[in-house]
This record gives C-alpha cells, structure tokens and sequence, in this order.
C-alpha cells in the first residue's frame, strides 16, 4: 500500500512539474512579446487533468492525437478536456470576460463519456475544474455564432451573475438555458466535489 501510494504521488509530482513547465514557458512568452500558442494551453489542461487524477488513485491511458477524448479511464470511459483563458472574441461587451469550451461540432457526434473544461488566468495560474457528463453537456443549446460556424454546442462561463446578465442582454441568442443554469450553479460542478463519479 506504500508503495502504491508513492507510485501516485510520484506521477502526480510529474505531471505537475510538467504543468509548471508551461506556465514558465509563458512567462518567458510574454517577456518577448511573442503570442503563446493555443495548442500549449490544451496541453496545460490535459496535464493538470491527469495529475488530478493520479492524485485520486484513477487510473488512466493518455489517447493522444484526434479522436473525440484525450484520456481513456481504466473502466473504459472516455474523457476530453478542453482548456480556457479569459476571453471577450468581441461576442460580448468589451468588459465582459468569460471561459469559453466547444462542447459539440456541428455534424459531428460527441466521442466523450465526461467532459472536464479547465479555466486558466492568464499566467495558466489559479486553475478551475468543471466536470459534465455526457448527458449534462449535451444539454447546452443549439446556437448560431457567424464568427464559430463549426460550433453547435458551448460552454460560456462568466465571471460573475452581472456579466451574465450583462452577456445575455447584449447577445441573448448565444447563451442558452442551460448556460445560464450552470452559471449559477457552476460550484456545484467543480471537480473536487464531483471526482468520484468517474470511478461508476
């Protein structure tokens, strides 16, 4: 038993100097004044995921490439992170900010059993968890956003209720029912309370 649980924290510790890895490699981004690449923030979440889930004894196998999910869990289950930075992509008002996740591409079906959408700062410091299952992102509404033709599905989480509102006010054909709902209740939806259901 001790040596499993080292074994844990072990791969814990390494997916986590990973994770840091990448917030160092931003800050040395914007010393230079250069944009960090989108791709690098996935990663950042992928890795933050798996380190969440060794620290939880969950076993896990990383998929890698295309494919609907990023990572298969030991009972088969399927998981697809998608990670976030704070962001306005002129939908909203300008001091309107929010964390933003595709849920489903229009056409395509979704391949995931859980989806884990991972909120980042800007420094990919102080990140948040929000773990859905297939059944509760499908619920999200239908939208039409000119500027995301590919998207059918989203997630909009905003940092507060009066940015919501604010956000629903100015584009209310872009934030559905369901966003709206999950805003309120976006607590209940963390990781930390929620982890142990992806061990049914």
């Amino acid at each position: 038993m001790v040596n499993g649980k080292l074994k844990v924290e072990n791969v814990s510790s390494k997916y986590h100097e990973a994770y840091n890895a990448i917030r160092k490699l931003k800050e040395t981004f914007t010393c230079v004044g250069e944009r960090f690449p989108p791709f690098l923030v996935g990663l950042c979440g992928e890795l933050l995921v798996k380190m969440k889930l060794a620290e939880k004894g969950i076993s896990f196998k990383s998929k890698g490439g295309q494919g609907g999910y990023d990572i298969r869990l030991e009972n088969g289950k399927k998981i697809e992170v998608r990670s976030s930075l704070l962001k306005n992509e002129g939908l909203y008002p300008k001091d309107v900010r929010f964390f933003g996740w595709r849920i489903k591409k229009r056409g395509k079906e979704v391949g995931f059993d859980y989806l884990l959408c991972v909120a980042f700062d800007d420094d990919l410091a102080n990140p948040k968890i929000y773990l859905f299952t297939k059944e509760e992102a499908l619920k999200a509404g239908d939208v039409e956003i000119p500027r995301f033709k590919g998207v059918q599905k989203k997630l909009h989480l905003f940092r507060s209720h009066q940015e919501m509102e604010k956000a629903v006010r100015y584009n209310p054909r872009i934030v559905s029912n369901w966003e709206v709902e999950v805003n309120k209740l976006k607590h209940e939806f963390e990781f930390e309370k929620r982890w142990e259901i992806l061990k049914v």
